[in-house]
Formats: C-alpha cells, structure tokens, sequence
C-alpha cells in the first residue's frame, strides 16, 4: 500500500506514517500476511495487539517496537484504538540496520522518552522537508537504528 507507489526499489525515500493510518488504509489482520520492500520500524505508543513474523506469534502493547527488515513476511492485528509512528527507512544499503527482525518492549521511562524524541524528530522533519531534509532523514534513521541496536546488546 505504502511501499508501491514507486516501484524503482533504489528511489524509495523515508518516511513517517501514523500507524492509524495505515490500520484504517489496510486490512491488519494475522490472516493477512504483508511486507515492505524497505525496512519498517512501527513504534506503538498507545494500544495493544498481537503480530506474526514467521511462524512466531507474539503480543505488543503500548512503548513496543518492532524493527522488520526489507521484505519481511509480517501480519498485524491491533485490538482497539492502537497509535504510534510507522517509519519506513527507505533504500539506501549504507544505513546500520539489523539482520534480523528485533521486537523491543522498553518498560522504563527514560528508554520510552529517549525514543519518542528520536521517532517525533524523525518525524518533524519528514513533515518539514527543506534544504538538505533527505540527508538529515538519513542520519535521524541511522541514529534510531543505533538506539535499538544498542538497547538489543544491553538486553542480552
């Protein structure tokens, strides 16, 4: 839905896009399997629900994130009102992005405002565009993925 209006894999830009959009817009259910051609992290900020990577069915609540690697096999199903931020980190190959999908529950508070802050400036500037908007997209990316990489090392 998101991720075939351009259908040049090289040219796929960032973006940010409510994950109550994308619920309203698609069908998120777990007998609807997806994927994106670029990597996705969905940040959910409020709600809850369960999703399928694989044969693995796991539940999410509000301060999850889930990072899906390009072309991802994925279903979604949200139970109620469920909100956050959907970004897709387009298709440059020299961003530091995980091997393989990463599921994050971050129950402390500083955890869950360090990357509300990384996602809304991500998003501002999405929004903004303006000179030079994809580089600062670019390294804003790379530095939410550096965040989740290095919260996944501190859990192991």
């Amino acid at each position: 839905m998101f991720d075939t209006s351009i259908h040049d894999v090289a040219q796929r830009p960032l973006k940010a896009v409510p994950i109550s959009h994308l619920v309203r817009e698609g069908r998120w259910a777990i007998d609807a399997p997806r994927s994106y051609l670029v990597p996705v992290l969905l940040w959910f900020t409020t709600g809850q629900g369960r999703f399928a990577i694989g044969d693995e069915l796991r539940g999410y609540t509000a301060h999850n994130a889930i990072f899906l690697p390009a072309n991802t096999l994925h279903a979604c199903e949200p139970c109620g009102r469920t909100q956050g931020t959907a970004l897709f980190l387009g298709s440059r190959q020299d961003l530091p992005l995980p091997d393989a999908p990463m599921h994050l529950r971050l129950t402390g508070l500083q955890h869950q405002t360090e990357l509300n802050q990384l996602v809304e400036g991500f998003r501002l500037d999405a929004n903004a565009g303006g000179p030079l908007g994809g580089e600062i997209l670019h390294h804003r990316a790379a530095l939410i993925l550096l965040w989740l990489l290095r919260q996944q090392l501190a859990e192991t």
